[in-house]
């Protein structure tokens, strides 16, 4: 049975840690408070020693300077802690999100990961990761700094003057309205996340149906129910300012009632003809004096901040449970079949197709049924007119198209295996018609296909993919940068480095789908030497290459012809 995550796992698994970012957190909110509070009394009882100077009294500035300094320090120092530890444990979160669930997502059946737009799903999965953190950052972390502050004014003051215990109960209110606060934003984060949804699902489908819709005349009513669509969003985001200003105008009440009740229980105690800094006191409240009630006062202002702090984003934890929710749907779909490692002998399988019938996810017809025997000694050319389905075939090969009927296997003297069922353990390379380059260096983007690989490899490998000369005129050699999608590079390039990239490491399968499309026939002769070369090494082992050219000195090869 597969275990679903749960919320309390965003902290599990760096417990400790979270707990030191939290105490610096708490030293933090103390120091602020005790800050605010020793500076009032601090002021006052400054005052009031310069009106009393005449008389001979004594005022010792310089302990109450000293503490003011030490909680100024100690508010700097913690803050800065705090803050370096919260942002590097969310980013180590977010990195334990993203593979755990991207991983899980990797796992799916390719049906599965390819049901509506996968790029909608891919979407949704990265914003429901990143929605997340909001969860120890926007609710664990300020309901702990709130309870903190709450917990040190009402000490204070209960400490001070035990009879204002109906103010801390008032102050106590605070924590009632954050919870209801943010009880009420579940239901307003569950619909903003549903029209979200529907306002991107309903765009995205409208697009391609532009034209048919402004031909029928049906393109207004489209408008009017996105328009429709787009009121309600800004309906629930409406509702959700509302939440936010009554939540904080009610704090700001309950503040202001605490301090009113603090003030008159703190006038009833105090005698009239009290005289600062004299040995006179209350037999009841032996530590009160003006300056202490002005400091508290101000401590039960200063809780504001925390609970500001805490209601700023109402839907944090509607929008965190939410995004647990699909998550774990993710989590609770049955992933493929475990996979059988390849065991076949290199060199003396055959790759057999019988009644193979395959389909591009946006095609309207399969590709005509094929039935082939494909030796691993020899290379493989497939051939055939545009739309025949060459391409179709080597991203079936690849797993990138689900088997629509008959069967793939992979066959040598001892055993068969289902193709769809080998885990190739990475020994599988593809290079499709569109490649993925990164905004990195040239170097970067090679070793994504090994890791570990020296300088000295990156250069014989683009030489073998007739890209030396080229690398030789860079300024920046191997540090060239190839911009967003290959952008600083032409299209032919950008497909040879790919190609490189697999070829950095031994493949027992490579599938190329027209990799000497562009080149001239200097470097397309040169590119192919170099894939036998590879092959009669022992670095590839089924190779099987789609294309349109074909000439003589290509030597030993097998042909696969689609569509006749």
């Amino acid at each position: 049975m597969k275990q679903t995550f749960a919320l309390r796992q965003l902290i599990t698994h760096r417990l400790w840690l979270w707990c030191f970012a939290w105490l610096l957190g708490i030293v933090t909110t103390w120091a602020i408070l005790g800050l605010g509070m020793v500076s009032g009394w601090f002021i006052t009882m400054s005052a009031t020693a310069g009106m009393v100077a005449l008389g001979g009294h004594f005022f010792n500035y310089m302990l109450p300077a000293g503490i003011i300094r030490y909680f100024a320090i100690i508010r700097t120092l913690g803050r800065y802690g705090d803050l370096m530890m919260s942002h590097h444990l969310v980013f180590d979160l977010l990195k334990s999100l993203r593979v755990k669930f991207f991983g899980q997502w990797a796992k799916l059946d390719f049906a599965q990961r390819n049901q509506g737009s996968s790029s909608q799903k891919m979407h949704r999965l990265v914003k429901d990761i990143d929605v997340l953190n909001e969860f120890v950052l926007r609710v664990l972390s300020p309901w702990l700094m709130l309870i903190m502050a709450l917990l040190a004014v009402g000490g204070v003051i209960f400490l001070i003057l035990p009879s204002a215990v109906w103010s801390v109960a008032i102050l106590g209110l605070i924590l009632v309205v954050a919870g209801v606060t943010h009880w009420l934003g579940l239901a307003l984060a569950t619909q903003e996340s549903q029209l979200l949804e529907q306002r991107k699902s309903k765009l995205l489908d409208t697009m391609p149906a532009l034209t048919q819709l402004i031909l029928w005349q049906r393109w207004q009513d489209t408008v009017q129910a996105f328009a429709a669509l787009d009121d309600t969003y800004v309906a629930v985001h409406r509702r959700t300012h509302l939440l936010r200003r009554l939540s904080l105008l009610l704090v700001q009440i309950i503040i202001i009632l605490a301090a009113v009740s603090l003030l008159w229980l703190a006038k009833s105690a105090l005698l009239t003809d009290v005289v600062p800094f004299t040995k006179q006191t209350l037999n009841n409240y032996p530590y009160l004096s003006p300056a202490l009630v002005l400091a508290m006062v101000l401590g039960v202002f200063g809780i504001n901040e925390f609970a500001q702090n805490l209601l700023a984003e109402p839907l944090a934890l509607g929008r965190s449970l939410v995004a647990k929710t699909r998550l774990n749907e993710l989590l609770m779909q049955p992933t493929t079949v475990v996979k059988t490692p390849l065991t076949a002998t290199v060199g003396q399988a055959q790759l057999r197709i019988d009644d193979a019938i395959m389909k591009a996810p946006t095609a309207n017809t399969p590709i005509a049924t094929l039935n082939a025997v494909i030796d691993f000694a020899r290379p493989c050319l497939i051939q055939g007119v545009s739309g025949a389905g060459k391409s179709t075939l080597l991203h079936t090969l690849a797993g990138e198209y689900p088997l629509v009927g008959g069967r793939i296997q992979l066959v040598d003297s001892i055993q068969q295996q289902d193709w769809q069922q080998i885990d190739f353990a990475g020994q599988l390379g593809f290079l499709g018609q569109t490649v993925d380059i990164f905004d990195q260096t040239l170097a970067d983007n090679l070793r994504l296909g090994k890791m570990n690989a020296s300088d000295d490899e990156l250069r014989a490998v683009l030489t073998q993919v007739g890209l030396g000369d080229w690398l030789s005129q860079q300024p920046k050699g191997l540090a060239t940068p190839l911009g967003e999608y290959g952008m600083a590079v032409s299209g032919g390039q950008a497909r040879r480095i790919a190609l490189a990239r697999l070829l950095l490491s031994p493949k027992q399968v490579l599938l190329l789908d027209e990799p000497f499309a562009g080149l001239d026939d200097a470097t397309r002769q040169l590119l192919w030497q170099n894939l036998l070369y590879a092959k009669q090494q022992g670095n590839i082992g089924l190779l099987i290459i789609s294309t349109h050219q074909r000439w003589q000195e290509m030597g030993d090869v097998q042909t696969l012809t689609i569509g006749v």
